[in-house]
């Protein structure tokens, strides 16, 4: 249990320093004097891309560090079973988990929200590259890959890990209106890596769910201030339907992963 709270302070002190260190260099490098670049006012002027390079430097030296320390270890035992079924279905319940969650969250908006808008990175290449590519790799390393085999050397109990992590993934997310989500994606994610034993199932729904969410708020400009039924012109109904058959889509992808996944 230590070695798990080990991790998570270890992924939220490399994504602070990143971060600060990123919006510092560039502070002082449009001029800014060194006292005022390290205030908090002087902070929050950074532009957002600069604020996703620093998540980009985050993950990647969290992706060395956790790789090299070997706290997740790697290994092709996995790939080599050719899991390409294991892999559709990943696909199939990432897929299944979009609108639920929009509507989750709608439901959810008496909590604080400490989010920056990120209307500025969809689209872009570096936005590509943080949300669809290193925030998976790096998150199912770390709170799968690293997290989760920690629980399991502490308390031999499948279950037990798989919650635990699932806390512990989403206190890291920080900001309360996102913890319930991730809460639950953390159950899956956590799920799907003890019956494969590999990170890799994990970062298909992982990867593929950002993917949808940047895919959304690239395409649909002012998504983070519409409603679910706004996506259907107002009409609740059909917003009500497309949450019921998402849930038919996500039901039995869950239990076809169920029975395609070794025990």
């Amino acid at each position: 249990m230590k070695r798990a709270i080990y991790y998570l302070l270890m992924f939220l002190l490399v994504s602070w320093i990143a971060a600060s260190a990123t919006n510092f260099i560039y502070l002082l490098f449009t001029g800014c004097e060194v006292a005022k670049a390290l205030g908090d006012e002087a902070q929050r002027t950074v532009p957002i891309d600069v604020k996703v390079g620093g998540m980009v430097v985050a993950n990647i030296i969290l992706l060395v560090i956790f790789l090299w320390r070997r706290f997740c270890p790697v290994s092709r035992n996995y790939m080599r079973s050719r899991p390409l079924k294991v892999g559709l279905w990943c696909v199939v319940a990432s897929l299944g988990t979009i609108l639920p969650s929009i509507w989750l969250q709608e439901q959810l908006r008496f909590l604080p929200d400490l989010s920056q808008s990120m209307n500025g990175v969809f689209g872009s290449p570096l936005g590509y590259l943080a949300i669809v590519v290193l925030v998976p790799l790096c998150e199912e390393v770390v709170f799968r890959g690293a997290v989760i085999r920690s629980l399991l050397e502490w308390r031999n109990n499948r279950r037990m890990a798989v919650v635990i992590s699932a806390v512990i993934f989403a206190v890291a997310h920080i900001n309360p209106i996102q913890i319930p989500h991730a809460f639950l994606l953390g159950l899956l994610l956590g799920w799907v890596f003890v019956r494969t034993d590999s990170v890799i199932p994990g970062i298909v729904i992982h990867g593929m769910n950002n993917l949808v969410v940047f895919l959304m708020s690239w395409a649909i400009p002012g998504i983070d201030d519409m409603t679910l039924a706004d996506l259907y012109g107002g009409n609740t109904l059909r917003a009500a339907l497309s949450v019921l058959f998402s849930l038919m889509i996500l039901v039995p992808a869950l239990y076809q992963l169920h029975l395609s996944m070794k025990r």
